[in-house]
Formats: structure tokens, sequence, C-alpha cells
């Protein structure tokens, strides 16, 4: 038997693995696993998202997020607040945006 391609306008990925790079002294880079959900849009609804502004776009496209703790060790909360926090910090979005890339096309996830 074949595999079929089934097409789908809506997709979301769970548990994508996502990798934030944060910068340390001396040039040297810490990379963290974390992982998301996802909202796989169509490329005409990530355009119009994309032309709202990072928070509409961001809004869009995740759907969840673990692996990131707070100062104190606790599990950072899915909230409207933390995602504006997340949403100004470049490694995360940076991650965010690398993991959707990757899942929209197709690409095998990175294990170490």
């Amino acid at each position: 038997m074949t595999n079929a391609f089934v097409f789908s306008p809506v997709r979301q990925v769970k548990q994508w693995p996502a990798t934030i790079k944060v910068a340390g002294d001396g040039g040297k880079v810490t990379e963290i696993e974390i992982a998301l959900d996802l909202n796989l849009l169509p490329t005409d609804k990530y355009m119009d998202k994309l032309s709202e502004g990072n928070k509409a776009l961001f809004d869009a496209i995740l759907d969840g997020f673990s692996g990131i703790k707070t100062p104190e060790g606790v599990p950072l909360e899915d909230t409207e607040d933390n995602r504006a926090a997340l949403y100004q910090h470049a490694p995360f979005t940076d991650a965010l945006l690398h993991a959707y890339r990757a899942a929209n096309t197709g690409e095998a996830a990175r294990k170490n």
C-alpha cells in the first residue's frame, strides 16, 4: 500500500520541537529545547496575519507551548501577558518562526 497525500486546509501539529538560542558572554550560545503546538495556516491567511503585525501572526500560529520556566523554575503558563512578554524576546520569536517553517514545509524535526 502506498501513502497518499490527504489535503486538509486546517492543520495543527502538537509538541513540535523548537530550539531557543540564548547569547551569553564571550560569544557562547546556550540552546534550550522547548515544544510548541502550531497552527499551520494556508499561505493567504499567513500573509494576512503577517500584514496585521507580529502579534496577530504569532497568536494565529502559536496554539501552546511547554518547556519554558519562570526564574523560580515554575512552568510558564500560557497567558496573554506571558505571550506578550515572549513575543518581545527575539530568541523565542526566532525559535517560533523557525519551528513553524519547518513544520509547515514538512522538514523533519531535528533530534540531537
